[in-house]
């Protein structure tokens, strides 16, 4: 028994974990010292990377996955969201996923975490917490609780839920995972839930009674909702309820890349009333090819739509994608804003600038 949880531990876990989060390049490129620069100076935010679920040693550097504390500094990143995956569909596609199966366990079991995780999304939500809790001990690296906490120095951690099916249908359950350091929540993953319907669920209803109750008590508690993976039921019942500025976290755009996972252009321009921020993907189901050019073409379409104040970077790094790059090389996509003709204040918001007013909108003071 002992051998097989290593074999699990050392050598399964780490060769899915590989082959599942790749990398086209091996090494970052190089930019010129003058947009490196720019790059430097801006604060610079990633919307959504979901790390914590593969058990790696984030204060270490790895040639596996594509983002640790090591290459989060290496790419010049002030601030990093860590979604926490606490359930996973078996067969998982874009168009129609039921809520009864899950193909978690196993990475559970592997990662040698509690038994009581394996097969509970509650407890896998806390496991993950707790990890990240940890990990903000490391020197000069801050968890984000509250508005004070942008300003501090060094590499900084926000704490995001992927879907409020971890709650398991319980209200309370929210202030729960508040108190556990959860400042960014989604609404739903790859199936329907309690509280909201799934763009990829069977029925991809809309907000539910607890998910009207739940939107104003995340307001009030000073949670970031996020509308990633939200079907547009309840996408269009959220902005009608919110008050404060929402996030898509990570998602392409049917303008440059048609599909059911991406939004439209009427869906950007009710962000950009709300106030919020859209997060460009990386991976090809986002931008329709994996590379720089892609995913800048997205940026540009949000911006024509939308308006500069309201897209971001939303990599969705270690969630089972193949990206053009890993968080070291995030100064790449900086020189592709600036190949593509965008002045330096506008540049500056979409790295970071316009997720921090966000932040500094809903965060508790």
């Amino acid at each position: 028994m002992l051998a097989a949880f290593c074999v699990l531990r050392f050598a399964v876990l780490p060769y899915y974990d590989n082959s599942l989060n790749a990398v086209l390049a091996a090494e970052s490129a190089a930019v010129p010292a003058g947009i490196r620069a720019l790059h430097d100076d801006a604060f610079v935010a990633d919307m959504h990377a979901d790390s914590l679920l593969w058990a790696r040693d984030l204060s270490r550097n790895h040639r596996r996955g594509q983002v640790d504390l090591p290459r989060l500094r290496a790419g010049g990143v002030d601030l990093q969201v860590f979604s926490v995956v606490s359930k996973v569909p078996r067969g998982l596609n874009y168009d129609s996923n039921p809520a009864d199966s899950d193909s978690l366990p196993i990475l559970f079991l592997a990662a040698w975490r509690s038994p009581a995780s394996w097969f509970d999304p509650w407890q896998r939500a806390l496991v993950q917490a707790r990890e990240l809790a940890e990990l903000a001990e490391q020197p000069d690296f801050t968890m984000v609780l509250r508005q004070p906490d942008l300003d501090a120095p060094g590499l900084k951690g926000l704490l995001a839920l992927e879907g409020m099916h971890a709650l398991g249908g319980r209200a309370d359950a929210l202030d729960e995972l508040y108190a556990a350091g959860y400042r960014m929540m989604g609404l739903a993953h790859f199936f329907d839930n309690e509280v909201a319907g799934s763009a990829h669920g069977r029925e991809k209803h809309g907000l539910t009674d607890l998910g009207r109750v739940l939107v104003t008590r995340m307001e009030a508690l000073g949670i970031t909702i996020d509308l990633a993976h939200a079907s547009p039921a309840a996408f269009a019942q959220t902005l009608a309820l919110a008050r404060k500025p929402v996030v898509i976290s990570h998602t392409g755009v049917e303008g440059t890349c048609p599909g059911p996972r991406n939004l439209s252009d009427d869906q950007l321009r009710g962000i950009a009333r709300n106030g919020g921020v859209v997060g460009i993907g990386y991976w090809a189901g986002a931008v329709c090819d994996t590379s720089l050019v892609a995913i800048v073409e997205a940026i540009l379409h949000v911006i024509e739509v939308a308006g500069i104040d309201h897209v971001g970077l939303g990599s969705d790094f270690d969630g089972t994608i193949t990206a053009p790059l890993d968080t070291a090389g995030l100064p790449q996509i900086t020189a592709g804003l600036v190949a593509a003709g965008l002045p330096e204040p506008d540049i500056g918001k979409i790295l970071g600038a316009n997720l921090r007013r966000v932040l500094d909108t809903n965060l508790p003071d």
